[in-house]
């Protein structure tokens, strides 16, 4: 997903490169990206917008243990209610 246009529909890359936009959330399989990268935002839900990172996956609930923000407690998200963040960091 490269960007979200509301709620509930967004702008997809595929994997030749070609940009989908106006795809609805049911066409969409929720994946959480196991690599270097453990860098995610809410969003859905009331922390929905806030970026953070992965502290541990427990894929057979599909959850994560997810660090919001300056935060220092984890949260335990459904992996719907978080994406991989590609986005430029507050700190930098």
């Amino acid at each position: 997903v490269e960007d979200l246009l509301s709620p509930d529909s967004c702008v997809r890359r595929s994997d030749d490169g070609r940009l989908v936009e106006g795809l609805r959330e049911a066409s969409l399989e929720t994946m959480v990206i196991l690599g270097d990268s453990d860098r995610v935002m809410a969003v859905l839900g009331e922390h929905a917008g806030k970026v953070g990172r992965i502290l541990e996956r427990r894929p057979e609930r599909g959850r994560a243990l997810v660090q919001l923000g300056g935060d220092s407690q984890g949260l335990l998200l459904p992996y719907d209610s978080i994406c991989h963040y590609l986005g430029r960091s507050e700190d930098h």
